[in-house]
């Protein structure tokens, strides 16, 4: 196809635009936003409960099976399990980021089937639940009122019943929970010594219920075949009970002289919450919370936007006094964040087109690259649409550094024919001929390069690979689709809109002066490569310093996986002693909800008392969920510092512990910020061990100033009442073993029996004793069971009792008991030498029957670890094949690659003076610097090895070159410089990644520009003079 092809046919090429356009603009609205990709690895999370069983019963009954089940599914990177002494057993399994959440869900439902024989009869009543986890939580709807006779339980219930299943059916919403709820229950109060009076048992109480509040069939009148019947009439009669009234009534015992024992004689019934182990509130008030969590590949402000809809809808039917609030809203942070994305943007173009008007200094020359960088731009999201990608925080990052190099091509097209129509006096259609055939093999070549560039990073595996994907094909799809404008588009509006410029019309004094200073640096600029080239021995000692400094710099820096965001809110978990009550608990909590709301830059705290993240379902456990004003609002306080002044006076309450969390990196990736170890008992190693093994780690780990708020889930030492049954006489009495312990849990604990109809739902009949009977060791001898003679038999008669100690709360990794070690890193520490050091501790100072493995984010990170090296490798190797190639030469492209480690060194430095780290935003920056270095090398080569293959002395050509492209590098370089400003200075929602990716980029281009581009021609020079030599030896 002849150069002209494009020239000739201006309809045809403007049509190619627009198509572009258009494809962009679909792209454009149809496109999810969200704050990152779909790159959480599934997780799959089961939950059972066995109601009065403590740790290590759980763990026996419950865990063992259904973990040996699990072990080793398809997919399956790693499952951590927790049983806890409130008898509750969860289990989390996540997957490799691969997986199909829903099949994986499949599969985990299947082998927990599996496992189901072998498990009590009273965790399978209670139901196992197998779910796919949410990644992260959207927002949190809170219903209050100042009403008190709107409390608690009837907020919890009313949410359930009328706001949950209306939520749960809106598209895109994963899951709706009700935190801290209390579910209404029949809650039957028994008097154990009443009981016994009449010489009852729990187990007569449960038969009576059993047998009296069922559901059953009660057939049909005239049921075919009969003779003579015109109707069949159905037989009703009362089902289950539904009323505390008729839950009264219930007979326990006809005694022979026809009275009856009915259930008020032994007990209390009443309507109220199955469990009070926890509770929620919202800044120190009563409240329902409504978690809303989102699917996975949902669009987060849709969906945020329709759930805002419906509960405008539901809140019409609202009781007086009775209203919601929404306090948490994870799609204002991502907003936001993309809102800043776009102003950087914007900002970007802006310098941009004015680097471009300072340096092509006419109206009409700009008009070429301001009409072409759109289109590419635009056009990238039509694409982005077809590979399946999302609006997110990466994408529009990509597309803000696609920016710079965009606007190359067009500058390179309009630099060059400005040129030719000015040196050799051509008309602007000839000029467009003749610089379009030099540069054509130019423009292809260097987008090739850039799209090499981002070619090998794309394949990684993982999170890193997903992440790199995000922008490589962002960068990559817009450096094509500006190739093809600039070999349609940019040279027909050159060969139509550029006119020769008079040269006898002098010039404005801002663009003389620019010429002025243009011209004495390109002079400066030839001189120096002249000197560079006589002192071959200097610049090879310098470049192998560089070299040195690298790698220096490279293990100096610290790394770590993303930088942390200001998302707008932290967590509070406060840790009472093990043991302590929710009352106890709830005192410590609103004391500190009162600190906080006196911080003028908190809006809300919601606090969910009785249960944390790290262990569970646990009374003396308490979280808050600390939401901060809007960026706006603040005053510059930054959550540091919220965190440190919260830090300080949290750290003065003398009954609790307590850890700050920021929410992690990216949402469902482990519970928190920081870093997440699991220390394994394993081979022979005791829970002792683990227990003794945990303490040294931490004492070493705390004297450690890299690391802070350090916490493990272990809770070795609870105080526990242990019952020494005498089996002996168990049996002399006759007793079922049985028996014992169901009265004992039943008394003490809470038995459900079976269930009950209310507003259209199914809730639960549970029996416990009266509070009085349950709260002291000597109750225990109030309890009674019957022996075979029919006598009452009080339980302090079949064994004794005393106090221990024992867990209370088991958690295993991959099978092994395990603890989880969280934390933080402190004084400028990365998350990689915080994981480094406590690796090291464990090495040292711990036995070898005690594992070390990461979690949540750590496992990503150690994953991700040893990536950057061969990345940078492979692109350099792929740049190399590529214009190896394209110059049908081994040695050349050369000249180009040794010329981008200074560009490398740069930015390393960059980072080092921000204080910034080695993290996947930096290399993502790295990539694309290596692409723009090697671009403007390409530059320069191009025209040398075009001067040399002329005949041109090689000096000569390489000083030619240089002379010729120093004004358009310079310019292409500048601009994107200049874009990269608002990144490096970027502030508000979202900034540490904005920041992440602009710092080493920017720095490293000036130092590309500055030193790189003198090497260049030098290399070039070096390189051909060494083949010259070798050929004339071979030639001997």
């Amino acid at each position: 196809m002849k150069v002209t092809f494009f020239i000739d046919r201006p309809v045809f090429s403007a049509v190619i635009s627009i198509l572009i356009v258009i494809l962009g603009i679909i792209g454009l609205m149809m496109l999810p936003i969200d704050q990152y990709p779909q790159i959480t690895p599934p997780v799959v999370k089961i939950s059972a409960s066995y109601p009065g069983a403590s740790a290590v019963t759980v763990s026996q009954a419950v865990a063992t099976p259904i973990e040996q089940e699990l072990n080793g599914t398809p997919g399956m990177l790693y499952m951590e399990s927790n049983s806890s002494n409130s008898g509750g057993f969860s289990a989390t399994i996540t997957f490799d980021i691969s997986a199909d959440a829903d099949l994986s869900a499949v599969e985990i439902q299947n082998r927990v089937k599996l496992a189901e024989s072998r498990l009590p009869a009273e965790v399978i009543q209670n139901g196992i639940s197998v779910e796919k986890q949410a990644a992260s939580q959207l927002m949190t709807i809170c219903l209050t009122s100042e009403d008190p006779k709107f409390d608690e339980i009837y907020l919890s219930n009313f949410a359930t019943i009328n706001v949950l299943d209306l939520l749960r059916r809106i598209p895109g919403v994963g899951r709706v929970s009700n935190i801290g709820s209390r579910y209404y229950a029949m809650q039957i109060w028994v008097d154990p010594a009443r009981l016994a009076n009449f010489g009852l048992t729990v187990k007569d109480v449960q038969d009576a219920l059993k047998d009296q509040n069922r559901e059953s069939a009660a057939g049909v009148l005239g049921q075919q075949p009969v003779d003579g019947l015109d109707i069949t009439i159905p037989i009703t009669a009362q089902g289950r009970l539904s009323s505390v009234s008729q839950f009264e009534e219930i007979v326990l015992r006809a005694n022979a002289d026809g009275s009856m024992i009915r259930m008020r004689d032994v007990a209390r019934v009443s309507l109220e919450a199955s469990s009070y182990s926890t509770e929620s509130g919202i800044n120190g008030g009563n409240a329902a919370v409504l978690g809303i969590y989102m699917l996975p590949g949902a669009n987060a402000m849709d969906v945020a936007e329709k759930v805002k809809e419906a509960m405008e809808e539901i809140s019409k039917n609202f009781p007086e006094g009775m209203h919601y609030e929404i306090p948490f809203d994870m799609t204002t942070y991502i907003s936001e964040s993309i809102h800043e994305v776009y102003k950087t943007l914007f900002e970007a173009l802006f310098l941009v087109i004015v680097v471009v008007f300072l340096s092509l200094q006419s109206w009409r020359a700009t008009v070429i690259p301001l009409v072409a960088v759109p289109i590419s731009l635009i056009g990238t999201f039509g694409f982005m649409l077809i590979f399946g990608f999302s609006l997110n925080m990466l994408t529009l990052l990509g597309l803000i550094l696609a920016i710079g190099i965009v606007v190359d091509d067009a500058i390179v097209v309009v630099e060059n024919v400005e040129h030719l129509m000015e040196e050799e006096h051509l008309s602007p259609y000839d000029a467009t001929k003749k610089a379009m055939e030099g540069l054509t093999g130019a423009l292809i070549a260097t987008s090739l390069v850039l799209a090499a560039v981002f070619v090998p990073v794309s394949f990684l595996s993982g999170i890193t690979g997903q992440l790199y994907r995000q922008f490589s094909v962002t960068i990559a799809v817009s450096v094509i689709l500006s190739t093809v404008v600039a070999l349609t588009l940019s040279p027909v509006m050159c060969s139509l809109i550029l006119k020769p410029t008079d040269p006898n019309k002098p010039k404005n004094i801002v663009f003389r002066t620019i010429n002025k200073w243009l011209n004495i640096g390109n002079n400066r600029y030839v001189n120096a490569i002249k000197r560079v080239v006589k002192h071959p021995r200097r610049v090879m000692s310098a470049f192998g310093m560089v070299l040195i400094f690298i790698f220096v710099l490279h293990k100096a820096v610290p790394t770590s996986f993303l930088p942390t965001e200001d998302q707008g809110y932290f967590t509070i978990e406060i840790e009472l002693p093990e043991g302590t009550t929710l009352e106890r608990t709830r005192k410590v909590t609103d004391r500190a909800i009162d600190f906080l709301m006196k911080d003028p830059a908190i809006e809300y705290v919601q606090n969910v008392s009785g249960t944390s993240p790290r262990v569970g379902t646990s009374q003396a456990r308490s979280q808050l969920t600390v939401i901060l004003k809007e960026w706006k609002e603040r005053d510059n306080t930054t959550i540091d510092q919220i965190m440190e002044s919260v830090q300080n006076e949290l750290k003065e309450y003398p009954e609790c512990k307590v850890y700050l969390s920021t929410p992690p990196v990216i949402p469902g990736l482990g519970t928190s910020g920081g870093f997440e170890m699991q220390l394994e008992a394993r081979g022979d190693a005791t829970y002792d061990d683990l227990v003794r093994a945990t303490d040294t780690l931490m004492h070493y780990a705390s004297q450690r100033k890299e690391l802070a708020g350090l916490s493990t889930s272990l809770q070795a030492e609870i105080p526990q009442l242990y019952f020494d049954v005498d089996r002996d006489q168990v049996k002399l009495a006759g007793v079922p073993m049985s028996d014992v312990f169901a009265t004992m849990k039943a008394y003490t604990g809470s038995v459900y029996v079976n269930d009950f109809n209310m507003f259209n739902r199914i809730y639960r009949v549970y029996i416990q004793a009266e509070a009085p009977y349950r709260e002291h060791r000597d109750n225990i001898g109030l309890f009674f069971v019957k022996g075979s003679d029919n006598s009452m038999i009080p339980l302090t008669a079949l064994g004794t009792t005393e106090y221990t100690t024992g867990p209370g709360s088991i958690k295993r990794f991959n099978m092994f008991n395990t603890s989880v070690i969280r934390g933080t890193t402190a004084n400028g520490a990365s998350s990689g030498q915080a994981m480094d050091i406590l690796e090291q501790i464990a090495r040292e100072k711990l036995p070898d029957n005690i594992g070390v493995e990461w979690s949540g984010l750590s496992y990503q990170e150690k994953q991700a670890g040893g990536q950057t090296g061969v990345i940078i490798a492979l692109v350099f190797l792929f740049v190399f094949l590529f214009l190896a190639a394209l110059y049908e030469s081994w040695t050349i492209p050369v000249a180009v690659l040794i010329s981008l480690p200074v560009a490398v060194l740069g930015a390393y430095l960059g980072i080092t003076i921000c204080g910034l780290e080695n993290d996947t935003y930096f290399q993502i920056g790295l990539v694309m610097l290596i692409g723009l270095a090697a671009k403007n090398a390409i530059l320069i080569v191009e025209f040398a090895k075009d001067e040399v293959d002329k005949g041109k002395d090689i000096v000569e050509a390489a000083l030619y070159a240089a002379h010729l492209r120093f004004r358009p590098i310079l310019m292409t370089s500048l601009a994107f410089i200049l874009g990269m400003v608002p990144m490096v200075i970027a502030t508000g929602p979202g900034s540490a990644s904005r920041q992440a990716i602009g710092t080493g980029v920017f720095f490293g281009m000036i130092v590309a520009v500055t030193v790189g581009i003198i090497l260049v021609p030098f290399f070039f020079v070096m390189i051909y003079k060494a083949t010259k030599k070798l050929k004339t030896k071979h030639a001997k």
